[in-house]
């Protein structure tokens, strides 16, 4: 068995995480973390948690414990970490890992030495649509891809007692939309293409009043040239989740992109290479979106394997989040 301490108890934890790790069969959530005493103790009888520490220094004394799923905000993420991989617990870490590239790097070398398991929590490298979309750019299906792009924009303008509000402190979120969501589909990216060799971005805050942007846009090249066009925004009140890729025989589009659905446009030939042939397949994700990161996680410690999303696959997002604020400071293309 995995016996996890689960560290903060906001709504990931609460609607996720616990009921992931409780039902996944070599797990068994043995212990959960808040200095918030009132949340502490409402948490654990919702869940059943037997043992209730107020530190995550006490908590790492567990000796009974062997691994700590690490749901806190950002600014967090590296000192917790840090501490749990020293204390000898693998660790599992909300995304994005860790503020800045040193600090992931530090992590990365620490589970290292250490022997243990270090994953992150890009938990959509799980859902079934995207190895089918891996599938289809593996067998060349679409030919050779030419551009991707991808889009996400919302309305986020947090109210006073917000419990979520630290998301625009930059000091404790890292930044605005490009932070909060780009980091997912930038790993999907480069789950599904590899990483860009190159950067372009621009950052502003063009409605709202906090310090992070509302507003990103970057340009990227892959390795074989393709072109990725990407844009967060948290300042317009028409919600859209898309993510496409087009190739020079077809296009894979996933609209809205967390949703089950998968669609395939090709070019056919008795049309003389005009006209479009669409299928449309629905893949359902799993209930509990987390349920296979914990899955694999908690295999990956007990077959001794890294996770699917180890500390250096997240690492490489970092890399991607860093290259385009620098580029935004800048107005440099930045290599990478």
């Amino acid at each position: 068995m995995v016996n996890w301490i689960l560290v903060g108890c906001g709504d990931i934890s609460n609607k996720r995480v616990a009921p992931a790790i409780k039902n996944q069969p070599q797990s068994r959530l043995a212990a959960v973390v808040s200095p918030y005493t009132d949340e502490l103790d409402g948490f654990a009888q919702k869940h059943g948690i037997l043992k209730k520490y107020l530190s995550i220094e006490e908590a790492l004394e567990d000796k009974e414990t062997d691994a700590v799923y690490i749901a806190t905000p950002v600014f967090l993420h590296h000192e917790l970490a840090l501490s749990a991989l020293k204390k000898g617990k693998h660790v599992l870490v909300e995304k994005p890992m860790a503020m800045t590239v040193e600090q992931c790097e530090e992590l990365v070398s620490e589970s290292e030495r250490q022997n243990l398991r270090l994953g992150v929590a890009y938990y959509r490298r799980f859902f079934p649509k995207l190895n089918e979309v891996k599938r289809i750019l593996q067998e060349g299906i679409i030919g050779d891809v030419i551009q991707a792009r991808i889009m996400y924009h919302t309305w986020y303008g947090p109210v006073k007692d917000d419990s979520k509000a630290w998301r625009v402190v930059k000091k404790r979120s890292g930044g605005g939309p490009l932070w909060d969501m780009g980091c997912h589909k930038f790993d999907m990216l480069v789950y599904l293409l590899g990483m860009p060799k190159t950067v372009c971005g621009v950052m502003n805050t063009i409605t709202h009043s906090y310090e992070v942007e509302d507003s990103c846009s970057t340009l990227m090249e892959m390795d074989n040239g393709a072109q990725v066009l990407a844009s967060f925004n948290w300042n317009s009140k028409v919600w859209s989740d898309e993510f496409e890729i087009l190739g020079t025989e077809g296009k894979i589009t996933m609209k809205p992109c967390d949703s089950d659905n998968l669609e395939l446009q090709l070019n056919p030939k008795n049309l003389k290479g005009m006209g479009r042939e669409s299928t449309t397949v629905t893949i359902p994700n799993h209930n509990n979106v987390h349920y296979p990161l914990i899955d694999d996680f908690a295999r990956a410690v007990e077959e001794g394997r890294q996770p699917l999303v180890s500390g250096t696959e997240g690492y490489k997002t970092n890399r991607i989040l860093a290259a385009i604020e620098e580029s935004a400071i800048t107005g440099k293309r930045i290599i990478l």
